[in-house]
């Protein structure tokens, strides 16, 4: 019989707003920014200029893009402490957007917009090349019906913010960290001496038993370990490093039981091999670690 889907399927289907977002986690990251740009005499290059007019600045695409991080500017301003800007966005986070396109207006003094124009497009650039590269991955699953799914492997510091560019992306966010989910990998089992299908049922069992009704998954290696993982009652299970064939034998055998997610070495140029297998979802940090800064101008108007 087809189960319709896994009970935990929805668990993993959650995509971070910028409402949910922790500011006391960016707060700090944003003081690093303003130490690093202006240490004791401040812009010195627009104070020999003497530059004293206002103006309007445009932050303008120079190529496709998906957007992300306009909500980060008024913060950044904030933090420099120059209140003659006026912050105007034109775009939302999460529009795609081709090249010459006008994504937010700066009014304000000249030197102040000049102060803070090097962090601004620091930080939009990185967080929109990272959506971008994420919307590559995601439009490429939508065709089959299977999820992306994010990875705790994120710049030191920056994590919160690069989730939420996965999620403007089309991605979903996986654990936010250690105590977002129980997720027993492979060190955790090599750890325990767990080298065969019965010592790795048993051992799941038993922390099944305690583990208060949390969300669990565990990560195996060899397609021997999938229907022992599955009988013991997890609710995902991750796919390590599974060839694509192997892949859609797990997918037959699971039958829709548990969440199922492959993992391990997947790139855009074999993602749509794997996508064909179906599994619930494909992990990858690529989309965050393997993606570049995007191209974007501040012009004057």
């Amino acid at each position: 019989m087809l189960i319709v889907q896994p009970a935990a399927l929805n668990e993993f289907k959650r995509r971070l707003s910028w409402a949910e977002i922790d500011f006391s986690k960016i707060s700090p990251l944003l003081k690093i920014c303003v130490s690093e740009d202006i240490e004791n005499k401040g812009d010195v290059t627009s104070e020999v200029c003497k530059i004293k007019n206002t103006g309007v600045a445009a932050l303008v695409s120079r190529e496709e893009m998906v957007v992300c991080g306009l909500p980060l500017i008024p913060l950044i301003i904030e933090e420099f402490h120059e209140t003659s800007i006026h912050v105007e966005n034109i775009k939302l986070d999460g529009e795609k957007i081709p090249e010459k396109t006008t994504i937010a207006y700066l009014h304000g003094k000249q030197k102040d917009i000049l102060l803070v124009e090097r962090t601004i497009l620091n930080f939009v650039q990185r967080l929109s090349g990272i959506a971008t590269l994420t919307n590559q991955f995601s439009s490429i699953l939508d065709k089959y019906e299977v999820g992306l799914l994010d990875t705790r492997k994120t710049t030191p510091g920056h994590r919160i913010l690069e989730k939420y560019a996965t999620s403007c992306g089309g991605g979903y966010n996986h654990r936010m960290n250690l105590s977002d989910r129980i997720l027993i990998k492979d060190n955790h089992l090599a750890s325990q001496k767990i080298n065969s299908s019965k010592c790795l049922s048993s051992f799941l069992k038993e922390i099944i038993q305690n583990a208060d009704h949390a969300i669990l998954e565990v990560e195996i290696d060899q397609i021997s370990y999938l229907e022992p993982a599955i009988e013991a009652g997890v609710d995902a299970i991750l796919l390590d490093n599974f060839t694509a064939s192997d892949v859609e034998k797990a997918v037959l055998i699971n039958n829709n039981r548990v969440v199922l997610e492959a993992s391990g070495g997947i790139n855009l140029n074999t993602l749509e091999i794997f996508a064909k297998s179906k599994p619930h979802f494909i992990s990858s940090g690529a989309p965050i670690h393997r993606s570049r800064w995007i191209d974007i101008g501040l012009d004057w108007i």
